[in-house]
């Protein structure tokens, strides 16, 4: 496996465009389905990464739908404006707003309604943290400063500019990377799979 250089854009100008690129295809995507693993490491010398592995799905505007498969079953589904988090072995779901979770812009570009070239400014990697067998990778960081998040990298195919991995760094210098696999686009996806009805006798616990 190789890592990726930025060094190998030979301009500003063609990373910017590169971003551009990934933004525009980004755009034309209405809908997708397909699996992901999450990868979360913490910036300590004894912990271990914790990995978790899934489905997920996507309908343009705004509504994701993620479900955790190992190492526990949980769900958690959108519909643009609310977020509800499932925990079927704590028998409770979690509900806030989605304009009130941390780390908004760049949930803003996964949910389609961000952009990358608005939100984000590109930069030389600060670190090769993706690992990749050739994909096109670009650092971005927010133009505005965010409580938790210090950049983002995204993986893309260099041939269609489609996303493959996307990473999150916080400030403490923890980050996770969800890698994105078997994915099949713009198909007819049902909106109400996007809606969360909380069954009867669940725990509700209300999000700040």
């Amino acid at each position: 496996m190789m890592l990726f250089s930025q060094s190998l854009y030979s301009s500003q100008e063609e990373l910017m465009q590169n971003v551009s690129f990934i933004q525009q295809r980004y755009q034309s995507i209405s809908s997708f389905t397909g699996e992901f693993v999450q990868t979360s490491i913490r910036n300590d010398e004894d912990s271990i990464p914790v990995v978790a592995e899934g489905k997920v799905s996507f309908l343009r505007p705004g509504k994701m739908r993620w479900e955790y498969e190992t190492p526990e079953e949980q769900l958690l589904v959108t519909d643009g404006e609310t977020v509800w988090l499932y925990d079927p072995l704590l028998e409770n779901v979690t509900v806030q707003q989605l304009s009130r979770i941390t780390e908004v812009t760049a949930l803003d570009f996964l949910l389609g309604v961000g952009d990358l070239t608005r939100d984000f400014l590109p930069r030389n990697l600060s670190s090769e943290l993706l690992k990749t067998s050739g994909g096109l990778v670009v650092e971005l960081e927010p133009k505005e400063k965010l409580a938790n998040l210090e950049f983002i990298q995204l993986e893309v195919d260099p041939d269609n500019h489609h996303l493959k991995t996307l990473l999150l760094m916080d400030r403490q210098g923890n980050y996770r990377t969800i890698l994105l696999k078997e994915i099949k686009y713009n198909l007819d996806l049902d909106p109400k799979l996007f809606h969360f009805e909380i069954p009867d006798g669940m725990e509700v616990l209300r999000g700040e």
